[in-house]
């Protein structure tokens, strides 16, 4: 992606997840980044395309980012304990009328999404469980296979279901529960040894984030 693209799909990122998709017309696009319509058709043939690029800008940005954490974590349950902040800051700046407008107008590229997201939280899942057993910090009879989908199945149904509000999804608490449901499901007496030494530098940090 050559720079001016690249800058356009940044700011566009920006007005997406403050406004959602819909309300945002490639006008707004144009007159927003101070360019002309011909400019902005001259990197992207319509909406669609534009939108498509953007959603392929956020996921790349957020796997560098969760790498990032999964690099520098010295085992996995540190990795487990960074994806959690990771996630939390993430959920603070969430834009929930950004989802909606995605799979409501632009389906093929909300499913599209959706099987990305599905492969990268099962494959994550699964490795982060076997480095866990390895290390001792997790229960040795636990099954990859299965514990990684359903911790998938937890992640989507949260989001479709009308037990909770939007704001109750994307709040600390009802985030905080559901990674500590998991964790405390994972653990084994050495995991749970680590997480109460880790516990008060952890929620430092949640007030940090927050």
């Amino acid at each position: 992606m050559d720079d001016k693209k690249n800058e356009i799909v940044k700011k566009v990122s920006a007005l997406y997840n403050k406004y959602g998709i819909k309300s945002i017309t490639m006008d707004d696009v144009a007159h927003e980044l101070g360019i002309s319509k011909k400019t902005l058709y001259e990197h992207f043939s319509d909406k669609t395309c534009l939108v498509k690029t953007v959603i392929d800008y956020i996921s790349h940005e957020r796997e560098e980012l969760f790498c990032q954490q999964n690099q520098e974590a010295t085992n996995a349950l540190e990795e487990l304990l960074r994806i959690y902040r990771f996630y939390l800051k993430m959920t603070q700046d969430f834009n929930p009328s950004f989802e909606f407008d995605l799979k409501k107008y632009y389906p093929e590229i909300f499913s599209s999404l959706k099987r990305l997201k599905r492969e990268k939280i099962m494959e994550s899942t699964v490795q982060n469980l076997k480095k866990g057993k390895k290390e001792g910090l997790y229960r040795p009879e636990i099954k990859e296979d299965i514990l990684s989908r359903l911790n998938l199945l937890r992640i989507e149904s949260l989001s479709e279901t009308d037990l909770f509000t939007q704001d109750e999804i994307f709040s600390k608490n009802v985030v905080e529960e559901m990674f500590f449901y998991h964790l405390y499901g994972i653990l084994s007496a050495d995991g749970v040894d680590y997480l109460n030494k880790h516990l008060e530098i952890l929620h430092k940090e949640e007030e940090e984030i927050l």
